[in-house]
């Protein structure tokens, strides 16, 4: 009798034991029995929302063919600023107003992805829903487009209409890249969640492959770079119909319309009539995180600061790594390196591309964390590689062009370092498009609390632009460094990231979205081990100094 009283009282303590535990440890272990049912709606979903990354890497990859069209310099250039002698000479030499003109058409489109990532994504996201900013990015990019490619060339005041939609163009983007990641995330099930929100990266670099092929079909038509930009508008059509006949996600249903229209989306999405557990998990996570924040309590809570600086970091410091600048310059880099500008920037597409494949299978199986360190040591060796490459096989002749003051420096490399440069580039292209490229997006789309997730990743996703923009003066540095100079810049700046990743950011991966909480209050940056070892010698000598104390008292 008595032993199965103490029976009953160890079950009763257990029970309450569990329940403390469960409630300490946020709702993590308790949705474990989450059940996902069907993927493919998820993986379709998926797939069609980050169709918005099509005209992402589309425009990053067809700016840098187009601006060297012959169609491109005669609409622009040739009776606008110079004749067509003056507007066919290297960069450094061209007429100053139209090199202006170049350097704002690039600038102004990253200004413009500011602006949509920042301002209009997580207010349209907040207020109408994951959806409605999907729809949004591509009416602004489809209208930004039409206002670039449709009206004539040849007058200085066309030009500033021009400058005007490459700024509403560049919004649309700014707004796909923060709607795809976001959607993706919000509905793919958690063994699935790098896969779907890395679809964008999947997109992205096709949409730059394809570009790069379009621009050398449409090199010598005279209507070349308006036949590049435009043909990119099939995606926007193509997301604002089809957007329409998509589930909204259930969380945000969840916090704005309530549970039942939540069960519905969940049910539709998973394709079983049984979504409580998982619904369970999300009401949980509301719950918990209460009202949404303002921007004001997101900057001001400390938590939340260091959340917010974790995700900004990684996006800065995917840009540092060079990607862009190598997309934009590359051509100009390696028409000097090489004299096959064009194909060159094919290679490193196609290294890009095939390179993103393998990557969508590895994000839930590596981790995030391990892909970024390794990912990030392979792109570091990649860039010193080439850098020193260049130094040994390359040399550099400065002549004078025109009698202007001008200095054109020719480079002039054996072929067989050339090449070399070239396959350690795409080395580097390679391992961005397996780790950095894609994980940035995905890390960020998913380190925030509901209740402030929309607000956080505008600002992230606003940092990767801001970083963009900065980014696009490369080019002025290639006079003073030389082109070795700006691999080894990447190569430290790559480093410094690897480093960032190391001592800051925990593994996501296989965490339910509503127990990265958790995972982040458990992960502390005295527990590294390089910290340990440093910290070693101080302790030391603590120890020392604390026997020492006692006696020298008496």
């Amino acid at each position: 009798m008595s032993t199965d009283r103490v029976d009953e009282t160890h079950q009763y303590a257990d029970k309450i034991s569990a329940k403390l535990e469960d409630e300490n440890h946020h709702h993590h272990h308790q949705h474990d029995n989450v059940h996902y049912g069907k993927r493919r709606a998820a993986v379709g979903l998926a797939a069609f929302s980050s169709l918005g990354g099509w005209f992402f890497g589309y425009d990053q990859g067809v700016t840098g063919g187009i601006v060297v069209m012959s169609s491109f310099k005669n609409d622009f250039c040739n009776g606008v600023y110079g004749n067509q002698s003056d507007c066919n000479l290297p960069v450094a030499a061209l007429p100053s107003e139209y090199r202006q003109f170049l350097v704002l058409f690039t600038l102004l489109y990253n200004i413009g992805c500011f602006i949509g990532a920042v301002f209009i994504s997580s207010f349209v996201a907040e207020k109408f829903g994951r959806r409605a900013i999907i729809f949004t990015s591509a009416v602004l990019f489809l209208a930004g487009t039409s206002i670039v490619i449709f009206p004539p060339g040849g007058s200085a005041k066309i030009m500033i209409l021009i400058l005007f939609g490459r700024v509403v163009e560049g919004m649309g983007v700014g707004c796909s890249s923060f709607s795809c990641p976001i959607y993706a995330s919000e509905i793919a099930p958690t063994n699935l969640r790098g896969m779907l929100s890395g679809f964008m990266q999947m997109t992205v670099v096709t949409g730059l492959f394809t570009a790069n092929i379009v621009n050398l079909i449409f090199q010598n038509h005279k209507l070349g770079w308006r036949l590049s930009n435009g043909l990119i508008l099939i995606a926007p059509i193509t997301i604002m119909i089809g957007i329409f006949f998509c589930p909204e996600t259930p969380r945000w249903l969840f916090k704005n319309k309530g549970r039942d229209l939540a069960e519905k989306s969940l049910k539709r999405i998973r394709g079983i009539d049984d979504v409580t557990a998982e619904l369970d998990a999300i009401a949980d996570a509301v719950q918990e995180e209460g009202n949404q924040l303002s921007f004001k309590e997101l900057f001001t809570t400390k938590k939340m600061l260091q959340r917010l600086g974790i995700g900004m970091g990684v996006h800065i410091l995917q840009q540092a790594t060079g990607i862009n600048p190598i997309f934009t310059f590359g051509g100009i880099i390696y028409e000097s390196v090489l004299g096959k500008g064009i194909i060159a920037l094919l290679v490193l597409a196609g290294a890009n591309l095939l390179s993103t494949i393998p990557a969508l299978f590895l994000f839930d199986r590596l981790g995030r964390r391990n892909l970024l360190i390794f990912g990030g040591l392979a792109m570091v060796i990649g860039h010193l590689v080439a850098a020193t490459v260049f130094v040994t096989g390359c040399d550099v002749v400065k002549t004078i062009i025109n009698g202007t003051t001008v200095a054109e420096e020719m480079v002039n490399c054996k072929t067989s370092s050339g090449i070399l440069m070239l396959v350690f580039t795409a080395i580097f292209v390679a391992f961005f498009a397996i780790s950095w490229g894609p994980i940035a997006w995905i890390y960020s789309a998913e380190i925030f609390p509901l209740n402030v997730r929309a607000k956080a990743v505008s600002i992230t996703t606003g940092s990767n632009w801001f970083m963009g923009t900065i980014m696009s003066y490369i080019l002025e540095l290639i006079a003073p460094l030389g082109i070795h100079g700006l691999f080894y810049l990447f190569s430290g700046l790559t480093l410094l990231a690897v480093v960032f990743v190391y001592l800051f950011c925990p593994e996501t991966r296989g965490v339910l979205l509503e127990g990265i909480e958790e995972t982040f209050d458990d992960f502390k940056l005295e527990n590294r081990t390089i910290i340990k070892l440093l910290r070693k010698p101080c302790n030391q000598n603590r120890k020392k100094s604390a026997k020492v104390n006692p006696i020298e008292m008496k």
